[in-house]
């Protein structure tokens, strides 16, 4: 055991250093990472300025050419591109389709680059935006703390599981009723919150259900494999890969401002997972729900895995283990 508490020690060393040092440099970054936009605009037109965009330094942009202005407008609407431009050959100002619930600052920067591109041919842009946020929740500030609730619960729902039955279930019987529980607060706590959500966005209750019960469900069930790998230092262990990863998010800035490694982790962390589907229920009609909740449910899915097979390995490591007397004479049992 002392091996796997020193491995356990040293990796949660390396993981708060790598935080800690990335949350040291700048902030959000000035420029996006592959951030989808549509471009509407007469064939030759079109191609030439997808290739432009596309070519930015860095790749900000992730541009595709539509040849349908209402589809374009659509995916903006429904969360699959943040931004369309739509081109006139007969006007010299071509207009930017936006969704004002992504955030101030990814617009801002979205409408820069896309500027800088037009100036270079003569062009300048309205904006006009299809999603506005809600009043009081700009830069979606309710559904951050939605997202930061519900892994708070979940993990102070493994903790409470340790500290009454200690960090490991001995039995299969054990590992379940603890599973048992887990899913009943996260089914409880995720409707009282998806009850409030529900009621400030007006948005379907059982979509937020579905949301909100899985960010819970998988804090806890991490906190558990983690702690069924590492014993007691799984708590620190977790509140690393749940909590301080997620550090950079207090900034309230869409993920495709992160910096890296960030932008390309987070949407596959709980935290990030959460955070897109609760944006998508909350102002694009939940339809692109299906990658985040698939990413919820994979995390509980391996950690529940992760729990039986550190029990079986354990249970073989104790009935291989050579035992000796006690000071009694009786042989200890595990």
């Amino acid at each position: 055991m002392r091996g796997r508490q020193l491995t356990a020690a040293v990796l949660l060393g390396l993981l708060q250093l790598v935080v800690v040092v990335t949350l040291a440099l700048d902030g959000p970054d000035d420029d996006t990472h592959a951030a989808p936009v549509s471009v509407v605009a007469p064939p030759v037109v079109g191609t030439t300025v997808v290739d432009r965009v596309n070519a930015l330094p860095g790749r900000p942009v992730d541009a595709v050419a539509l040849s349908s202005r209402t589809v374009a407008l659509e995916r903006v609407r429904t969360g699959r591109s943040v931004a369309a431009i739509v081109v006139d050959l007969r006007r010299d100002t071509d207009t930017v389709y936006v969704a004002g619930a992504n955030g101030t600052r990814l617009n801002r920067v979205v409408r820069r680059q896309i500027a800088a591109v037009e100036a270079s041919y003569g062009r300048t842009v309205r904006v006009r935006d299809l999603v506005p946020a809600r009043s009081g929740d700009g830069d979606r500030r309710y559904v951050y703390a939605l997202t930061g609730l519900g892994l708070l619960v979940g993990l102070l729902s493994a903790v409470v599981i340790t500290w009454h039955q200690g960090p490991r279930a001995p039995t299969l019987a054990r590992g379940v009723r603890r599973l048992l529980v887990n899913t009943a607060v996260a089914v409880v706590a995720g409707g009282v919150m998806a009850a409030a959500a529900a009621g400030y966005y007006d948005a379907p209750f059982a979509l937020w259900w579905l949301v909100t019960g899985l960010t819970v469900l998988a804090g806890a069930t991490t906190m558990l494999a983690l702690e069924s790998l590492f014993g007691v230092y799984g708590i620190g262990v977790a509140t690393t890969v749940l909590v301080l990863a997620a550090a950079p998010l207090v900034t309230l800035v869409h993920p495709l401002l992160l910096p890296e490694p960030w932008a390309s982790i987070t949407p596959w962390m709980p935290h990030g997972a959460a955070l897109i589907a609760g944006t998508n229920v909350a102002y694009f009609g939940g339809e692109q729900l299906l990658r985040p909740v698939l990413v919820l449910v994979v995390w509980s899915a391996i950690s529940v895995m992760t729990n039986v097979v550190a029990r079986r390995e354990l249970q073989r490591d104790a009935a291989t283990t050579p035992t000796t007397p006690t000071a009694d004479g009786s042989l200890p049992t595990h």
